[in-house]
């Protein structure tokens, strides 16, 4: 991967807590700054009415352990993610851009259901890093409550019971996330 390629994490997917750059892995605590590829995923929670808004959870994790984490789902759970992704997503690309991605606009609406972010109470965001940069070849996204609520009903009850588990072991979250529940109040790891 060239400098070309990279960019400078947005101040959006830093930690909430530290305000900076994750610097480890949240399952295998890998230092993740230097040469590690890795995803960010950031939970919000809009209150109706006011223009505060919450994190729920924040994290970061290695590309190795996303994807032993990815291995542990059904293979039919997957199958199902991964048939409704490909119909519903599509996602921009910016190969080969000199100029950093604009981060607002990628983040300005659901990348399944094209809500706006003004419109949207929950949301989860995502960005793909390497070391201490943004991949500008894949863009940040970010995915609304409501799409999440079409993504749950795909998921096994071993697959929620395994995210479930992940969730309780790395982020002590309100019981209320968890999965399965009403619809309206589940939030995932994709």
């Amino acid at each position: 991967m060239s400098a070309s390629d990279l960019q400078e994490i947005p101040k959006v997917f830093y930690s909430y807590q530290s305000q900076k750059a994750f610097c480890n892995c949240l399952v295998c605590n890998c230092y993740l700054l230097d040469d590690e590829t890795y995803v960010i995923e950031k939970a919000y929670k809009k209150h109706l009415g006011y223009t505060a808004q919450d994190v729920v959870f924040d994290y970061a994790i290695c590309l190795t352990c996303a994807l032993k984490i990815r291995k542990e789902f059904s293979t039919d759970s997957l199958a199902k993610i991964n048939a409704y992704f490909s119909k519903h997503l599509v996602m921009s690309s910016h190969p080969l851009q000199k100029n950093p991605i604009d981060i607002d606009q990628c983040l300005a609406q659901c990348a399944i259901k094209k809500t706006s972010i003004t419109e949207i109470t929950n949301y989860q965001i995502y960005g793909h890093f390497h070391g201490n940069k943004l991949i500008k070849s894949i863009s940040p996204y970010l995915i609304s409550q409501s799409a999440i609520e079409e993504i749950i009903p795909l998921i096994s009850n071993n697959t929620q019971d395994m995210l479930n588990d992940f969730y309780n072991r790395h982020l002590n979250p309100d019981p209320e996330m968890f999965v399965p529940k009403q619809p309206s109040d589940q939030l995932i790891f994709i």
